[in-house]
């Protein structure tokens, strides 16, 4: 054993650098538990709803979802059963010029970023249609509905994006768009682009809300979607409050490009559990220089550092809401881990290291990509003409209020607080 590894090594870690980053729920990687796929089975039962017992073709036309991240794109065609008949998956090109969405937004004040940047997502979009061709019979048209965060809307669009980077923040462009993406032979593909909610709470999560029944449910629900930008969502078909926080690439395996987030998170529990590292992060000699091996993958201070950061900004997020809710965690039916993190992580071990409140371990599920999913359902409505002729794919009866962590004056407070790794 060398001077950089511990007893943690032994047995090493199976699923390290061997999934995608993009969770459409397949259940294809390996390492998943079953209690979160049977959670998963569950939630894609509830969130079809009526408007998915069937996507039968309107006039022609053939359904695709699709979600646009800062870091990754899923699309997926579906047959008129609903059935997954295909799938396009990539890394989001626009990486090129940052793994975030500010550095996104600083790039695109240089023209000819901006414009290569949209035209790599629409290439992307392209080559997702380009591929789904060979399914379709004579005659059928396919119409794609989008989910992305506001920035990535923005860029997809071609709209000037710095509004969205500096205060106070404010979104011209949220009532989503349409346009349409030429294929071979005449085979397109026409888009609707979702609207979203602020400058930092977009489509992905209006598709998010749709998905976990929080539109149509009184279960309070707490919604979950942890990757580049920490995305939350709170309540039910009453009022749901939507809120973001920066939370950097931990979640994604940004510092540490060889440890997936929720791989992350387990890890850290174990430093914990073993006594490697102490609860505000540091690693213990003689691990502190070099890092600490655990298995194939070598755990730094800097990816700690990283893991602390964001897990901290999403704690004081969560207890935001629920003050502003008004509620106790104990009132909180359903937490939804969404996306490629939340599916593959361990609820106890997101206690651990003090990203989730005890209360909630219990009543955490995975959720897959809600974005896709959402995206889905209101793509049935759309074939199955229940959101044909609506100005708003939002119901008057499920307002959302969108709480900027900014403006909130125990934000910097909670933040600290949950700096440390401990249960609380």
């Amino acid at each position: 054993m060398t001077g950089n590894e511990t007893s943690l090594s032994k047995g090493g870690h199976p699923n390290s650098g061997r999934r995608c980053q993009i969770c459409t729920g397949c259940g294809l990687c390996p390492g998943v538990l079953q209690q979160e796929t049977e959670g998963l089975r569950i939630l894609t039962r509830q969130m079809l709803g009526e408007h998915g017992k069937g996507l039968r073709n309107v006039d022609g036309l053939r359904l695709v979802a699709a979600d646009v991240g800062t870091t990754t794109i899923a699309m997926e065609l579906y047959d008129e059963n609903g059935t997954v008949q295909d799938r396009f998956v990539c890394v989001n090109p626009q990486t090129e010029f940052g793994a975030d969405v500010l550095s996104r937004i600083q790039a695109a004040q240089d023209p000819q970023k901006k414009e290569k940047m949209f035209q790599m997502i629409r290439s992307a979009f392209a080559r997702g249609a380009e591929r789904f061709l060979k399914w379709l019979r004579e005659g059928e048209q396919m119409v794609c509905v989008i989910a992305a965060n506001t920035v990535m809307s923005y860029l997809m669009m071609d709209w000037d994006p710095k509004e969205l980077g500096q205060a106070p923040f404010h979104a011209s462009r949220l009532t989503g768009a349409r346009f349409a993406i030429e294929g071979s032979d005449g085979k397109g593909m026409q888009c609707l682009l979702l609207p979203g909610f602020s400058a930092f709470v977009g489509s992905d999560l209006l598709a998010g809300a749709y998905a976990s029944g929080m539109t149509e449910s009184r279960q309070m629900t707490l919604l979950l979607d942890l990757g580049t930008n920490g995305e939350i969502l709170l309540g039910n078909k009453e009022e749901i409050l939507a809120t973001a926080t920066a939370a950097g690439p931990a979640f994604e395996g940004g510092v540490n490009r060889g440890i997936w987030g929720a791989d992350l998170v387990k890890l850290m529990a174990r430093l914990l559990e073993e006594g490697a590292a102490d609860e505000t992060g540091l690693l213990k000699d003689p691990y502190f220089e070099r890092g600490i091996r655990i298995g194939n993958v070598m755990l730094t201070q800097e990816s700690i550092r990283s893991l602390q950061l964001a897990k901290a900004a999403i704690k004081a997020g969560i207890r935001i809401l629920v003050e502003q809710k008004g509620i106790t965690l104990h009132e909180i039916d359903r937490v939804i881990l969404a996306g490629g993190f939340g599916y593959f992580l361990n609820p106890g071990d997101a206690v651990q290291i003090g990203l989730l409140p005890s209360e909630l371990e219990t009543r955490a599920i995975a959720g897959g990509n809600t974005a896709l999913a959402g995206a889905k359902q209101i793509g049935a409505g759309i074939l199955n003409r229940a959101f044909w002729g609506r100005e708003s794919l939002w119901t008057h009866e499920c307002p959302v209020r969108v709480i900027n962590l900014a403006e909130q004056a125990h934000f910097p407070e909670y933040y600290m607080e949950a700096m440390n790794f401990r249960m609380a």
